[in-house]
């Protein structure tokens, strides 16, 4: 067995878990995810435990649940105090540095007296691109007028609203240059200089780097060079009529998006929207000459990703180039997945499976590196132990996940997540419950009190979610006994002194 000294986890942002090459998907080119699958464990059945950024990074972060840290949603009145792998790496005396996008603190809390570096020695997260972008005198080839005055500041600490300023940054200059952001200026470009930067100064000694990548969330401009995929390539949509008849939470979902276009994705295409308006749009997307918007989107989407798979290829790359190549740990990863236009839906913050299962990848050079298939349930809180467990730092006894090498759990495992739903925090005004808890077995799907109603899917004979039994007679004693597993949960799964800020 292969002395492993290091670890990379690489992470993008709402990668749906087929929306790549390894996966059988034609519409997305990405070979150097293709290449790192064929020496890694490919984990096709990996689950996040929130549907949104927030709640999600803070739980494969920690090993714990949502609601165990009082973590629900992007907008809390707290952060999370408890520790993360980037402290136990630290504790344990391994050089620790996180470089991209990190979103592990609400959005209304940055900068206060918060952990803001979660345990990472070296922390480049959005004040550290806006410097960059400074750098490279970007702020000069846009209109100031359409942005926040804060981007022009000398110390962005002062700033409440990072992110959302330099989304708007890039976007803005984006549509300047007709959907294509130049590649100098964007968040993967600073993610892997900010990394490489560090490593040519770490990497003789063990090493924890978090590679955080920000595509395929929206934005979706990228370089113009990239190449779009065929409409003939994109994999069919599927639902029914049914979906709308007998789905609480998606025609709730809908309602919410036609009443608050600003939730839609900056590429202007608010999928809801259409296909409340035009559900004919459903039929048969893309197997038509002409492009409707829901390929017009997914082409874009899958461009994104395969722009993204670049810069996963340059940190291999560079870690070749520091004779690390051979005893370093790879982690890849998504904080949650994506609707790309199933069920009608863009966007997260939903439970079908295209929201909830994330792709997954764990090379370890000696051990996982043969290319071979994992379909047994995964949480992403496993990741925590799992990597850990490699290394043998220490971690709390009472995390729930499991060490996925020691090969123990099984497929009638249980798998969980949460949410305090951003479309339900009016709950007086929309009339549905604002927590919702699901609990998926491999054969069932549970939705506890979605929107007011519960839902049930029967996942073998129903994979697409299209059939919603939560209200049916037959199927009352299946939802009772899924209610009981949630019930039951070990984690907390309360919103007892959880506070979502509007």
């Amino acid at each position: 067995m292969k002395n492993i000294k290091n670890i990379v986890w690489i992470l993008t942002d709402s990668q749906h878990a087929e929306a790549v090459g390894y996966m059988g998907n034609k519409a997305v080119h990405t070979p150097n995810l293709d290449k790192l699958a064929a020496k890694s464990q490919i984990f096709t059945n990996a689950h996040c435990q929130s549907p949104i950024c927030v709640p999600s990074r803070e739980s494969f972060i920690t090993g714990r649940y949502p609601s165990d840290l009082g973590i629900l949603h992007n907008k809390h009145d707290h952060a999370s105090t408890a520790e993360t792998l980037g402290h136990k790496f630290q504790q344990a005396g391994f050089k620790t540095c996180f470089s991209g996008k990190s979103h592990f603190i609400a959005d209304n809390l940055r900068f206060a007296d918060h952990d803001m570096e979660r345990g990472f020695e070296r922390y480049a997260d959005w004040d550290d691109y806006l410097h960059y972008l400074r750098d490279k005198n970007f702020f000069s080839k846009i209109d100031k007028n359409k942005v926040k005055e804060g981007c022009y500041q000398d110390d962005p600490r002062e700033m409440r609203e990072i992110e959302g300023a330099a989304n708007r940054c890039y976007n803005v200059y984006a549509q300047e240059y007709n959907g294509h952001l130049p590649d100098e200026y964007s968040v993967e470009r600073c993610a892997f200089e900010r990394a490489s930067d560090w490593l040519d100064n770490n990497y003789a000694t063990p090493f924890f780097l978090f590679y955080s990548l920000y595509r395929p969330h929206a934005p979706l401009a990228v370089p113009e060079d990239v190449e779009r995929p065929s409409v003939e390539d994109l994999p069919p949509l599927e639902w029914s009529e049914q979906d709308l008849a007998s789905t609480p939470s998606l025609r709730q979902r809908i309602a919410f998006m036609n009443n608050n276009q600003d939730n839609a994705y900056n590429t202007g295409l608010d999928l809801a929207r259409d296909y409340a308006e035009e559900p004919e749009l459903s039929k048969e997307p893309g197997r038509t000459k002409e492009i409707n918007s829901y390929d017009k989107f997914r082409l874009d989407y899958f461009r994104s990703i395969s722009y993204v798979d670049r810069y996963v290829g340059k940190m291999m790359d560079k870690l070749e180039v520091l004779g690390h190549k051979e005893d370093t740990m790879i982690v890849f990863t998504s904080d949650h997945g994506d609707m790309i236009g199933e069920h009608g839906l863009n966007l997260k913050m939903c439970f079908y499976d295209a929201a909830i299962k994330v792709p997954l990848l764990i090379h370890i050079p000696g051990e996982w590196d043969q290319g071979e298939r994992e379909d047994r349930p995964v949480m992403l809180l496993d990741l925590v132990p799992t990597i850990a467990g490699q290394f043998g730092v220490k971690i709390e006894e009472d995390l729930p996940g499991v060490d996925l090498r020691s090969n123990t759990y099984n497929y009638d495992r249980p798998v969980y997540s949460e949410i305090v739903s951003s479309f339900g925090a009016d709950v007086a005004q929309y009339g549905f419950e604002n927590h919702v808890r699901m609990v998926k077995t491999d054969r069932w799907k549970y939705l506890s009190k979605a929107f007011g109603q519960h839902e049930l899917y029967n996942m073998v004979e129903d994979p697409t979610e299209n059939n919603n039994l939560g209200e049916h007679p037959a199927y009352q004693t299946v939802c009772a006994q899924m209610k009981k597993l949630i019930d039951e949960h070990p984690g907390k799964f309360s919103v007892e002194n959880i506070t979502v800020v509007q």
